[in-house]
């Protein structure tokens, strides 16, 4: 795939085109009958094409963000390469699509997980049980996400820290609330809080596929909510001895 020109916003706003309301992301497996009994029934263009975005999907969590083909897809699918084609024109569009998937899942368990009525401790630990529940209630998903975060290349990297800002924008929101209301240490800084929080987010989610025991995950959880609840040192940290 050549590199993008455009820039994060475009990208997303491409990626809007494809994804509807960020609150819908991909259907859950089993929505859908099998590939095999789809490929040979005439199915409504929109049906035809979540079912092929669904196997898309599937074949980015199996071969990688920088592997996975139109071939993919359509093996999955049961149908032919052009029919892929039809509906993806190109591999660029395919990315886009499938990164699209990931983007609204991820935004939708964050804002969700964080919004609402709930107290500053309440959320944070819902979120990091979201996280952890995450990678086995849409595996596919969170396979591509991993992969997605780990990949640094130029087509698709700017778009990856634009998502990060985006769910890092959520979470600084919960942290200054938590500030204001008092729960949090006056001496936290909320940008740093973000990246730590979701960093561990993101390990909570590689955790399910390193074969982690239900304690390990529990006490990650734990060790996640309290380090942003406890109060923050005011002396700098000691020089780590490099000798």
């Amino acid at each position: 795939m050549g590199e993008t020109t455009y820039p994060p916003e475009a990208h997303f706003h491409r990626i809007s085109l494809y994804l509807g309301p960020a609150t819908s992301p991909i259907p859950a497996k089993g929505r859908y009958v099998t590939a095999v009994r789809t490929a040979r029934t005439r199915l409504a263009p929109q049906v035809r094409r979540a079912q092929l975005l669904e196997c898309a999907l599937a074949a980015f969590a199996e071969h990688g963000v920088a592997r996975a083909t139109h071939s993919h897809v359509a093996e999955r699918a049961g149908v032919s390469v052009p029919a892929v084609h039809s509906y993806f024109r190109t591999r660029d569009d395919l990315v886009t699509a499938v990164l699209g998937e990931v983007v609204a899942y991820l935004l939708d368990i964050v804002s969700s997980s964080l919004g609402g009525p709930k107290t500053v401790a309440g959320a944070l630990k819902t979120l990091a049980v979201r996280f952890a529940a995450a990678a086995r209630e849409q595996p596919d998903m969170i396979k591509v996400w991993l992969d997605w975060s780990t990949g640094v290349r130029a087509d698709v990297w700017p778009h990856y820290m634009a998502l990060l800002e985006k769910l890092h924008r959520i979470a600084r929101r919960v942290f200054s609330r938590g500030k204001r209301e008092g729960v949090l240490p006056a001496s936290l800084n909320v940008k740093a809080a973000a990246r730590l929080y979701l960093g561990g987010g993101h390990t909570l989610a590689l955790m399910q596929f390193a074969d982690a025991s239900e304690s390990e995950v529990e006490a990650l959880i734990a060790l996640i909510v309290t380090s942003v609840m406890a109060e923050t040192p005011d002396t700098p940290l000691p020089e780590v001895d490099r000798t």
